[in-house]
């Protein structure tokens, strides 16, 4: 299937992919600024995982040539207040540290200014050249970055939502590093010296698969020649990477409870499946939960009023389906039930196929805005690079228009209550209900 190059930018040269690095540089004329994405992707440990997130917030902080982020801040904000940033995003069993920085075209800074060289410069100085010395991270920015990592795995319970989504994740996933939160454990953290961080990094730029994608308002060359050349400079060993890493089966749902001071108790439900195109998948995450008047939403909130809220999500690497909903405890195994009701009502077909074109029109709509945001349409080129899916979400889109309530009925079927997870009030805690 070929690019519809009206619906999604240009290419501006040939992608180029070698050395384990890909680098897919598009074109918009639309936007007045350059955005380039760098994803570096791991392999996870208990002992890397929180190094990798530390490594996001330190290699961001400061550089050989700005030692400190004052002076990092400084010389991007000299730079027509240019940015650089860099969060851990996980992708199966695997991660991916993505370094994001966006500047002022060239075009439009005073005085011929090349920003363009100048920001290359830096973000490949922060990456190759960082605030260390004698094979180790450097005071303070070392010891800061530390603390705010700790103090994020310290805080993580605060989000209760976020928290009984990885207690489910830790249950559905035990064994794998899929259970592994995003910012580690503390236990692990603690140990983390600046000789070890600056190792693993040194191994990252080694062994990692990097996936590169620049959005540019015009053809830049010279974005590419000094990305892979910086890249290509260092010695590469390059790892294979396969991003499905599909949960197994059990022949019984396993149930987990935890009690929490919280004035909302949380219940996830993960459900497994086998295999389903993604258009149809897509279809059918719209139709339960992910529209505005969803199977879950009118339902189990609206008519049965089992919820404060309930909301749906997808591991296409992992095969599964995750509804979590806000409760009141005592209808933990009344919203369980309503759930698989709504479920097997896609299973006979027997919801209207309004919601179906709605699903879809909500998709295109997505589809049509990631146009407008050159963050986006990074991300969504490197999304299609993962799952190695050519399709555009705007084929996909049309892909999903041609779904058929057939089609999502034996899809449904294969879902498989795999993990029950219920985050609950400690007695006399639960009181007033709360957004999530």
């Amino acid at each position: 299937m070929t690019m519809n190059k009206t619906a999604y930018p240009v290419p501006d040269c040939p992608e180029y992919t070698g050395n384990g690095i890909r680098y897919t540089g598009l074109c918009s004329p639309k936007f007045r600024s350059c955005l380039l994405t760098l994803h570096f992707y791991v392999h996870r440990t208990p002992e890397t995982a929180p190094v990798h997130a530390l490594l996001t917030d330190l290699l961001t902080a400061s550089s050989e040539a700005y030692p400190d982020h004052a002076a990092l801040s400084l010389r991007l904000e000299s730079l027509y207040a240019a940015d650089l940033s860099a969060k851990l995003t996980l992708c199966g069993d695997d991660a991916a540290l993505v370094f994001t920085a966006s500047w002022l075209d060239d075009r439009y800074a005073l005085d011929g200014e090349q920003i363009t060289a100048q920001m290359l410069e830096l973000v490949l100085g922060c990456l190759l050249h960082p605030n260390a010395a004698d094979g180790a991270f450097l005071d303070p920015a070392f010891r800061i970055c530390k603390q705010n990592l700790l103090d994020d795995i310290d805080c993580a319970c605060n989000d209760k939502r976020e928290y009984a989504l990885q207690q489910a994740a830790e249950a559905a996933y035990s064994g794998t590093p899929a259970a592994i939160s995003v910012h580690g454990s503390r236990e692990y953290a603690e140990r983390i010296t600046p000789e070890q961080a600056y190792q693993v990094w040194q191994e990252i730029l080694r062994t990692s698969f990097a996936d590169i994608v620049c959005v540019m308002p015009e053809p830049k060359p010279e974005i590419r020649d000094a990305v892979l050349n910086a890249l290509n400079s260092i010695r590469r060993e390059p790892e294979v990477f396969s991003f499905a890493a599909p949960v197994q089966p059990r022949t019984e749902p396993v149930c987990k409870t935890a009690f929490m001071p919280l004035e909302q108790s949380k219940l996830v439900l993960v459900y497994r499946y086998d295999d389903i195109p993604r258009e149809v998948l897509a279809v059918l995450c719209g139709v339960l939960g992910g529209i505005s008047e969803s199977l879950l939403f009118l339902n189990l909130r609206e008519k049965q009023g089992l919820c404060y809220y309930c909301a749906l999500q997808s591991s296409g690497f992992k095969h599964t389906l995750t509804i979590d909903c806000g409760i009141d405890a005592e209808q933990a195994e009344a919203v369980q039930a309503a759930a698989a009701e709504q479920i097997r009502t896609l299973q006979t077909g027997s919801f209207p196929a309004e919601m179906m074109q709605q699903a879809v029109l909500q998709y295109k709509y997505h589809a049509a805005a990631i146009q407008d945001a050159p963050d986006s349409l990074a991300a969504s080129a490197a999304a299609m690079h993962r799952r190695n899916d050519p399709r555009t979400p705007a084929m996909l889109a049309e892909a999903m228009r041609q779904v058929t309530r057939g089609q999502i009925a034996e899809a449904t079927k294969q879902l498989k209550l795999h993990t029950v997870c219920l985050l609950r009030a400690e007695d006399g805690e639960e009181a007033v209900p709360d957004a999530g």
